[in-house]
């Protein structure tokens, strides 16, 4: 180990295995990302319908190549991917909630839809109250944003089913006329 503090990949197996450690790192990265390439490029792809699926996954996949050249750019487009993860997970779990748990428990899903409302208030108020109580763990106790996720979620069905409880008897169901 040289006494290093090094802990990247890369340099690690060069070290250890010389240029075929390293060669075997850069296929091992490269095979694994290939699904995520693969589906980034079907996503670009409903952008661009006109397109063909290899010269979009080529392209996707030459940009990340490229991107991965500079550490200091994919670390923060890690920290963006998971604030944006934060951002989205207290819907993941009212849908879940919504879908499979509010009819068991005698409630309505779907029910701004149901009620003609614009706004499903208890949702909107568990997306709110979710994510600051995920600020307050991260400033209050340190909790990093990668594993803020978790118990958010927890945070998330909790406020969601209380406040369906909370707000679902006072809205007046309109009709079913089908």
């Amino acid at each position: 180990s040289q006494n290093s503090l090094e802990f990247a990949p890369g340099p690690i197996a060069y070290y250890a295995a010389g240029i075929t450690g390293a060669a075997c790192v850069i296929v091992a990265g490269w095979t694994t990302a290939n699904p995520t390439i693969y589906r980034a490029g079907l996503a670009v792809q409903a952008i661009l319908p006109n397109s063909k699926t290899w010269k979009v996954t080529l392209i996707v996949g030459l940009v990340t190549t490229t991107a991965a050249c500079f550490p200091a750019l994919v670390m923060r487009l890690l920290d963006f991917v998971a604030l944006y993860g934060l951002l989205l997970m207290p819907m993941g779990a009212i849908i879940l909630i919504d879908f499979y748990l509010l009819p068991k428990l005698g409630l309505k899903s779907e029910l701004a839809e149901k009620t003609g409302q614009k706004i499903n208030w208890a949702a909107a108020g568990t997306w709110i109250l979710t994510l600051a109580a995920c600020l307050f763990l991260n400033f209050s106790f340190g909790v990093e944003i990668f594993f803020l996720g978790l118990p958010g979620w927890f945070v998330a069905v909790a406020l969601y089913i209380g406040l369906s409880f909370l707000l679902q008897p006072s809205t007046q169901l309109k009709p079913d006329l089908s």
